[in-house]
């Protein structure tokens, strides 16, 4: 009953549940549509090719047109299946994609750091091996290795720096992956089909086998 791959339909519509219009009740249906066409998917869980708890991150730079805020989404995944996901309005307001960014990888940051206590636990973790978590740009990358003032985020609150200590004390890594294979990109936009059901899949969100 858990499907990660409507978040980004749900978190939309649910910012007019308290005054919704003919349209936003169009779109609840269209969602329903989609759930009985595909009520024979759900996560499954496999072989697990990573080491451990991986995540995702990506935000939508001013996603919310009403209040001018950005949106932060994330997807850890643990044996091929999502395990803990978020899409949710940024509490402060961001002048960059850069900015956006960089708050989007502190909120992670946090639920990070408790899932991997939480596999380590379960001793399905190396204690000493960071957490890794991966996003598309480059520049965050740098910036959350460097400790350098960086002009781009010099109007950054500092508790956002906490991710930084993260990474230079080694409890998470910080790398960049593709586009393409950005998890959670669906999460922040309107796909096509075809790049849809491919990021669904690797949410690990398939039809069930003995259907």
């Amino acid at each position: 009953a858990t499907r990660p791959d409507i978040a980004h339909s749900v978190g939309v519509v649910n910012k007019f549940m308290h005054n919704p219009g003919r349209s936003h009740w169009d779109a609840v249906k269209h969602v329903f549509r989609y759930l009985a066409r595909t009520k024979d998917h759900g996560i499954l869980f496999g072989p697990n090719k990573n080491s451990g708890v991986v995540g995702y991150i990506d935000s939508d730079f001013l996603g919310c047109v009403d209040s001018r805020t950005s949106i932060t989404r994330y997807c850890f995944k643990f044996g091929n299946g999502a395990i803990s996901w978020k899409s949710k309005l940024q509490e402060c307001t961001t002048t960059s994609t850069t900015e956006a960014k960089y708050v989007a990888v502190f909120d992670a940051a946090k639920e990070a750091l408790w899932l991997g206590r939480l596999a380590h636990t379960f001793r399905q973790v190396d204690s000493d091996s960071p957490l890794i978590v991966y996003n598309d740009n480059q520049v965050i990358v740098s910036l959350s290795k460097n400790s350098v003032h960086h002009n781009a985020l010099k109007y950054i609150n500092v508790r956002y720096h906490f991710v930084r200590d993260c990474v230079i004390s080694g409890k998470i890594g910080l790398e960049k992956v593709s586009t393409t294979n950005d998890v959670v990109d669906g999460m922040t936009k309107c796909l096509s089909a075809d790049r849809f059901r491919s990021l669904r899949h690797q949410m690990g969100v398939t039809k069930n086998r003995s259907s």
